[in-house]
């Protein structure tokens, strides 16, 4: 029973009650039977990656994190070809794996996959939000399950309060005051729902990929909220900003947190990497307000 101990089982149990909660509310757009399919193919090709590297480690327990990775995409992303999602676990976890810097990866997987797809699939796969709903009851439950059961043992409270209060007041002063449309009231909606709740709760305060110290947490959740801003202001309000600044915020504060020494030039080229897929993000034209 030592996975009971294990914070990736907790968020995969978490997020297997948001799918029922989906599911429920007539909102779930993958069939479980897909869903299956995609979580035992991420377990597989962990395990198999794992065993590659080091054909002599046992496996204690089934790996959660790759299923995790796997509901990540279910409730980010919407496809249109059956084989993209499988692409795109395949891609997350790689990354894991092969962008390493002192053994440790530094971009949420599930993050990852978006941006990819974005990248290489679009317009075949879109971010959608309010998969999960909008209803009261599945916004509190949400929140109480992640920020109890998760932040509080990843220790990772402040990034979503620093990153809450700014993306407010920054959007706030910033697109309130630049777009007669935009409107306070409408723009808090989104945190009721729950999508963006697991956005918050999952991808941005990831231990794995995020730095422990209070002060570095509070600069992380900052920095994503301006990146967002800026994003929003100089290409309009899209869902796609939300990724592409956690995977810009992940590259940059690497090295105050894990460190670059003897890295630089792979770190350059990690830096370039990101700029080029971010740009190939960004050259694709909205197909809907939203995309």
């Amino acid at each position: 029973m030592s996975f009971l101990k294990n914070i990736q089982f907790q968020q995969f149990a978490n997020l297997i009650l948001l799918l029922i909660i989906a599911q429920l509310n007539g909102t779930l757009l993958a069939k479980w039977q897909e869903i299956f399919f995609l979580a035992l193919y991420a377990a597989i090709f962990e395990i198999a990656a794992i065993k590659f590297a080091n054909p002599n480690r046992k496996i204690k327990f089934f790996p959660f994190s790759s299923a995790v990775t796997s509901f990540g995409i279910v409730l980010m992303l919407g496809w249109l070809k059956w084989y993209i999602p499988y692409i795109l676990i395949s891609l997350a976890l790689l990354q894991k794996r092969l962008i390493l810097f002192k053994k440790r990866h530094i971009f949420n997987p599930s993050n990852f996959a978006v941006v990819a797809a974005l990248a290489l699939f679009y317009p075949k796969a879109l971010p959608v939000v309010g998969q999960i709903g909008y209803q009261g009851y599945a916004a509190i439950l949400t929140t109480l399950l992640l920020a109890v059961s998760v932040l509080y043992r990843a220790n990772r409270f402040i990034i979503p309060i620093a990153f809450i209060l700014s993306y407010i007041l920054l959007e706030y002063l910033i697109i309130g005051s630049t777009n007669p449309n935009w409107e306070l009231t409408h723009f808090l909606t989104k945190f009721y729902s729950t999508s963006f709740i697991v956005y918050i709760f999952f991808m941005l305060t990831d231990p794995k990929t995020t730095p422990s110290p209070y002060l570095l947490q509070a600069v992380f959740g900052v920095f994503t909220a301006i990146l967002i801003t800026f994003l929003d202001y100089a290409e309009g309000m899209r869902v796609r900003n939300l990724y592409l600044a956690l995977f810009i915020t992940s590259a940059l504060f690497m090295p105050l947190y894990i460190g670059i020494k003897n890295e630089l030039k792979k770190y350059t080229a990690l830096l370039i990497a990101v700029s080029l897929l971010t740009a190939a993000v960004l050259i694709n034209k909205p197909i809907y307000f939203g995309a």
